[in-house]
């Protein structure tokens, strides 16, 4: 007869703990349409940048720093297609005299290896194949000079 009595009253206290535990939910739903009501309106913001967005802006930027150095070219096609092609560096070397009577240039181009452009040359948009400035060759350190190989016999 305890263990029912006390059984009852579980039963109860649940009942009621459910209807508080209702109350309590619209309660909440009520005080949230209030303060929406209430709060005064907000100026839209403007949105932060993005990171992507930030991180785009820094590349253009760093691509037409590039550009007008003369390191790289863009190319814009009509559809809104953007190419970039690498600008080769040329640097002027002395060649050594050629005995073999092949006539040889006196540079030698060296090419970055990346993007479109090939170490042939570069297209610019008159589609000549201009080389860039000549450069000053690196001078090694306490390297002796090289002398040509004899001619053969």
């Amino acid at each position: 007869q305890l263990t029912e009595k006390l059984q009852d009253a579980e039963n109860d206290s649940m009942a009621k703990i459910a209807e508080l535990e209702k109350q309590l939910s619209q309660a909440r739903r009520e005080l949230e349409a209030l303060r929406e009501q209430l709060s005064p309106p907000r100026p839209p913001s403007p949105p932060a940048p993005q990171p992507q967005e930030c991180y785009r802006l820094a590349l253009e930027r760093r691509l037409a720093e590039l550009e007008e150095k003369g390191l790289v070219q863009i190319l814009r096609g009509p559809d809104g297609d953007v190419a970039i092609e690498i600008v080769p560096v040329v640097i002027e070397t002395p060649a050594a005299p050629v005995v073999t009577g092949d006539a040889t240039g006196t540079g030698t181009r060296i090419g970055t290896g990346i993007g479109t452009s090939t170490a042939t040359g570069t297209a610019d948009a008159t589609g000549t194949d201009a080389p860039a400035p000549a450069l000053s060759p690196p001078s090694a350190p306490n390297a002796p000079p090289v002398s040509p190989p004899p001619p053969p016999p």
